[in-house]
């Protein structure tokens, strides 16, 4: 794992804020100009979430190379 330097902390903490700030816009929309209800929301959040592990997860992300085992 690389060194937690402070130009590090910075970037995780405005991808945080960027995160935040991009669900509250999803939420407003589909709440408000769709008609979701929060429980279909998260539902689908789940669901989306799970999909992008699998996919992580099929792809190989954290294995090692041949090579390093």
């Amino acid at each position: 794992m690389p060194k937690l330097t402070s130009q590090m902390v910075g970037r995780m903490a405005l991808a945080g804020l960027a995160a935040v700030a991009v669900a509250g816009l999803l939420y407003a929309v589909t709440s408000g100009g769709l008609g979701f209800t929060g429980e279909g929301i998260r539902g689908a959040a789940l669901n989306v979430a799970s999909l992008v592990v699998a996919f992580l997860l099929v792809a190989g992300i954290g294995r090692k190379p041949k090579g390093e085992r």
